[in-house]
C-alpha cells in the first residue's frame, strides 16, 4: 500500500507528539503546584494553665507547715507559698491538607511557666526573745515539644471553618528549682543564731506526651487565615535528672548528679505531722523516717487558649 503525501504525516505525527509531551508537561506542572500548595504554616501564642505535679503539693505541704508551726509557737505567719499555674505556650507547624477536610501537621513550640514567693513566720515571746524565720522559693518550668497532629474540619461557609485536632509529642523538659531560707535567732538583744542558705537544681528529663483541642478558623483570602484554639495536653515526665547544689553560711555542697524523689517526712522536731519533701538522689531514698517514696513528676499536663495566623506557602 502506498503512503500518500508522506511528508505531511511526518509533520502531523510531528506535531501531535509536541503536543502530546507539551499537554503532559502542564498537567504534571500543575499537579506539583497543586502538591506545594497543600502546605501551610501555622504560627500561634497564648496562655497555659499547667498542673505542674509534685513542685506544687511541695509547696502547699511547706505552707502549711509554716502556719504549723507559728500556731505551736504562737507566732505570726508571714506571706505565703505560691503554686506555679500560669504561663504561656508558643508554637509553630507546618500542616499539609490531605483532602478538603482532613490534614496533618507536625511542628514545636515553648512552654513556660514560673513563679517566685516567700513565707515564714516570726515568735517573738518577749523583748527578749526573737525568731524569724524565712523561705523563699524560685520556680521555673519549661519544655519543648516535638508534635505530630491530625486536624479534621467542619466548614460553615467558604472563609468559617470549625475544626477538631489531637496527637501525640515528645516533651524536653527543663525545672529550675532555687530557693532561699534564712533563720535568724536572738536573745537579749543578742543574735544566737544566724541560718542562711541556699539550695540550686536544674534539672530536665524528656517524655510523651498527647494533646488535643478544638478551635475556630477565618479566612480573609486564599493564603491567609487567623485563628483561635483552645488545647488541652496530658504529658507527666519522670526521671527528673542534673545537678544538686546546696549552699549555707555553715556548708557548701554536695554538688551531684542524681534524681529527684519525692517523699513524706515529719519535717519537725516540735510538730508530729508528715509533710511532703523532695530531694535529690543518686538512689532510691531508704530513710527510715521516709514513707512515699518515689521519683518526683513534672506534671505538664493543662490546657492553653492560643490564637495565630496560617499562611499557605507558595
Amino acid at each position: 500500500m502506498k503512503i500518500k503525501n508522506p511528508k505531511k504525516q511526518a509533520v502531523a505525527l510531528i506535531l501531535f507528539i509536541f503536543s502530546y509531551a507539551s499537554l503532559t508537561g502542564i498537567t504534571q506542572a500543575e499537579e506539583r503546584s497543586n502538591f506545594i500548595q497543600r502546605f501551610s504554616i501555622k504560627i500561634s501564642s497564648g496562655l497555659s494553665y499547667l498542673t505542674v505535679g509534685d513542685i506544687n503539693t511541695f509547696l502547699e505541704s511547706e505552707n502549711q507547715r509554716h502556719i504549723d508551726r507559728a500556731q505551736y509557737f504562737n507566732g505570726l505567719k508571714k506571706g505565703e507559698l505560691k503554686k506555679v499555674r500560669f504561663g504561656f505556650d508558643s508554637e509553630i507547624e507546618l500542616t499539609f491538607d490531605i483532602t478538603s477536610r482532613l490534614r496533618i501537621g507536625l511542628g514545636s513550640g515553648f512552654i513556660y511557666g514560673g513563679r517566685e514567693s516567700s513565707s515564714g513566720f516570726e515568735v517573738e515571746e518577749s523583748e527578749s526573745f526573737y525568731v524569724d524565720f524565712t523561705y523563699a522559693p524560685e520556680i521555673d518550668v519549661s519544655a519543648i515539644p516535638l508534635k505530630l497532629g491530625v486536624y479534621y474540619t467542619f466548614p460553615f461557609k467558604s472563609e468559617m471553618k470549625l475544626y477538631i485536632n489531637g496527637g501525640i509529642g515528645y516533651y524536653f523538659a527543663q525545672t529550675y528549682f532555687y530557693r532561699k531560707q534564712k533563720e535568724v535567732f536572738i536573745r537579749d538583744g543578742s543574735i544566737i543564731g544566724d541560718y542562711r542558705g541556699i539550695v540550686d537544681w536544674d534539672l530536665s528529663s524528656k517524655g510523651i506526651g498527647f494533646h488535643g483541642g478544638v478551635g475556630f478558623e477565618y479566612s480573609f483570602t486564599k493564603n491567609f487565615s487567623l485563628f483561635t484554639e483552645v488545647q488541652g495536653r496530658y504529658a507527666q515526665i519522670k526521671k527528673l535528672e542534673r545537678d544538686n547544689i546546696y549552699e549555707s553560711s555553715e556548708y557548701y555542697g554536695p554538688h551531684y548528679c542524681g534524681t529527684m524523689y519525692y517523699f513524706e517526712e515529719k519535717r519537725d522536731i516540735f510538730i508530729d505531722k508528715y509533710y511532703s519533701s523532695l530531694g535529690i538522689s543518686r538512689e532510691k531514698p531508704d530513710e527510715p523516717e521516709y514513707r512515699n517514696v518515689r521519683e518526683a513528676r513534672l506534671d505538664l499536663s493543662g490546657f492553653c487558649f492560643k490564637v495565630g495566623i496560617k499562611i499557605r506557602l507558595f
